[in-house]
């Protein structure tokens, strides 16, 4: 997938300018930036729910974005809402792969009302959804915010071994997340998205790095 030259303004506020990235198949990417720099814009930009000023998105076909936990019919369970979600999407999903997930990230809702869930259940649920919806390129926006560090670090090994078939784009403001997930860490400012092709031995040192960073803005 591949960005070129994306702009973004609202009035006279320019978000960004002459975004340009090449995502590789088999890559976990963060996006680092200062509250209000448009990250989770640029991702809406991707997954065409938004347009841009300027340039192009290409090979994007298929993308999913997850941008919040909201979760429509809260009335129903966790498994009517994965069957209904499937039907309207007129495709399938594997049984078995879903009660691996539940499994795995302890999620075990039972028959309990979807209106009930705690923030965490419901991020486990949309994550859930995203997975067994296995998109060729799939979009987070701070997708680990209410997620607890047992479920994340299990998280971070499911989207390790299943990367090599797909792009993992997520946006986050905590270092340890980005450090401990991403394969590469994109830093978007209004001139671009940069490539921290710096090696980091800590999450510590990341975060000074781009504390630094932002302080020459």
């Amino acid at each position: 997938m591949k960005i070129t030259n994306l702009s973004k303004s609202y009035g006279n506020n320019q978000i960004f300018e002459n975004v340009t990235f090449d995502f590789s198949q088999g890559i976990i990417y963060s996006i680092f930036g200062v509250n209000g720099i448009g990250k989770t814009t640029l991702l809406n930009i991707i997954n065409n729910n938004l347009g841009s000023d300027s340039g192009n998105v290409e090979f994007n076909e298929g993308s999913l974005f997850i941008e919040d936990n909201q979760v429509p019919f809260e009335f129903m369970t966790a498994d009517e809402f994965i069957a209904t979600t499937f039907k309207f999407k007129n495709s399938n999903y594997s049984e078995d792969q879903k009660k691996e997930l539940f499994d795995r990230l302890n999620f075990q809702p039972g028959k309990k009302r979807i209106s009930e869930y705690s923030k965490g259940m419901r991020s486990k649920l949309v994550l859930i959804l995203a997975l067994l919806s296995n998109p060729p390129i799939l979009l987070l926006d701070e997708p680990f915010s209410d997620i607890d560090l047992v479920s994340f670090k299990e998280i971070s090994r499911i989207l390790k071994f299943e990367r090599s078939n797909r792009i993992v784009i997520f946006s986050t403001h905590v270092p340890k997340i980005a450090h401990e997930l991403a394969d590469k860490i994109l830093y978007l400012k209004n001139d671009g998205l940069f490539d921290l092709s710096q090696t980091f031995s800590s999450s510590d040192e990341l975060e000074n790095y781009v504390l630094e960073k932002m302080e020459k803005q």
